[in-house]
């Protein structure tokens, strides 16, 4: 535990507990906890329990940290709550922020309980929103082929549509892409862009070429399972290209469809050492999305340590990094694009101008400073 002593402080309330950093969203609360700390701001860390213990790197890199449990109970399904809101419900939480007036920033909708609650008018409170959380549910719906699911998924998709204007109770949303910033903006008028915090820092993918096509993320999620088979089926199948598809927790059928073309090898669970040495070894990254919101970690990893990207319009929509990737609809414009691009040089000119964008949209150090621009035009003195 660092000591307080002329720092600036603020507490964070995380939707999970940020350590080990090891998916897109915790990565964007970890990383931002470390960024702001280099800016000498001390962060009293609030985190809800699931699935994941306490962590000695947390109370080293936080001035204090709380651990709390999220509570499970199914009967929360049947509240007109969201069902990630009222699961981490827990008053103790309230107490702990109560116990001083620094600046609040609650991690995502998730952790939003107390955001308009009496007790804590008058304080400065921050929301990060990670996604425009019903159109992500509406979207999990879409990918999902078990019913009951499917069901949980739609039904918290419109309980989250009602619950958001309770964000207009917020000073500011720090929103993680330009895209949604417009939309909150558009809707409550207090966000401003904070682009995402993640472990890679400047762009550094070798000049030349590689000699593989790579299709990575995490496939224990319903719709990058989906998008990966999709990709495989109508566009890997087509091409003789040697091909990687690298990521977590692989589905059977993504095992299968891999291991039934003899050009395409599966790496499940990489470590972060060897995914970002499978992306900097590959010519070409492919990025196949279908929810459009949000700033996808893969992407950001994908430019920071790769060569050519082609993307989906949903990976790249919204994000400020448009140009920097090409983007494909149908599986002829994949396999094209591929091909043409296997045969291309990545420049030095390209990585200068790689650079230069990530530098505005996804610096860490730069978006730690516009949070603390953010809380300066509440409190001064901050």
């Amino acid at each position: 535990m660092e000591s307080a002593s002329s720092k600036r402080i603020v507490h964070l309330v995380s939707f999970n507990i940020p350590y080990p950093p090891d998916y897109g969203g915790i990565m964007d609360v970890f990383y931002k906890i470390s960024a702001l700390k280099r800016q000498d701001v001390g962060v009293i860390l609030h985190c809800f329990s699931y699935g994941r213990g306490r962590s000695r790197t947390l109370e080293r890199e936080c001035l204090k940290v709380h651990y709390y449990r999220r509570e499970l109970n199914l009967f929360h399904i049947f509240r007109k709550e969201p069902f990630i809101v009222v699961s981490r419900r827990n008053e103790m939480l309230l107490r702990n922020l109560l116990t001083d007036i620094h600046p609040i920033i609650f991690e995502g909708l998730h952790t939003t309980w107390f955001l308009c609650h009496k007790a804590l008018e008058g304080r400065i409170k921050m929301v990060r929103t990670h996604n425009i959380e019903h159109v992500y549910y509406r979207n999990l719906a879409l990918n999902e082929k078990n019913p009951l699911r499917r069901l949980y998924f739609n039904t918290e998709a419109r309980k989250l549509e009602r619950y958001e204007p309770k964000l207009a109770g917020a000073n500011s949303l720090l929103s993680i892409s330009p895209g949604d910033t417009e939309y909150f903006r558009s809707k409550y008028g207090n966000a401003v862009f904070v682009g995402p915090f993640h472990p890679a820092e400047v762009s550094f993918p070798d000049n030349g070429r590689g000699d593989y096509v790579l299709m990575h993320g995490d496939f224990s999620t319903a719709e990058n399972n989906a998008a990966a088979l999709h990709i495989l089926k109508e566009v890997v199948s087509h091409w003789k290209y040697r091909t990687v598809i690298a990521g977590k927790r692989p589905s059977a059928e993504l095992s299968d469809a891999a291991s039934s073309l003899r050009h395409v090898k599966l790496v499940p669970n990489p470590s972060m050492t060897q995914m970002n040495e499978l992306i900097a070894n590959a010519q070409v990254c492919l990025l196949n999305a279908s929810n459009p919101t949000g700033m996808k970690l893969k992407l950001i990893n994908a430019l920071t340590f790769g060569r050519h990207v082609v993307a989906s319009p949903a990976i790249v929509s919204g994000t400020g990094l448009e140009e920097l990737c090409h983007k494909a609809i149908s599986p002829g414009e994949w396999i094209s694009l591929t091909g043409s691009l296997m045969k291309e040089d990545f420049t030095s000119d390209m990585r200068a101008r790689r650079n230069l964008l990530l530098k505005e949209i996804a610096d860490n150090d730069n978006n730690a400073k516009r949070i603390v621009e953010a809380i300066k035009s509440y409190i001064p003195e901050f």
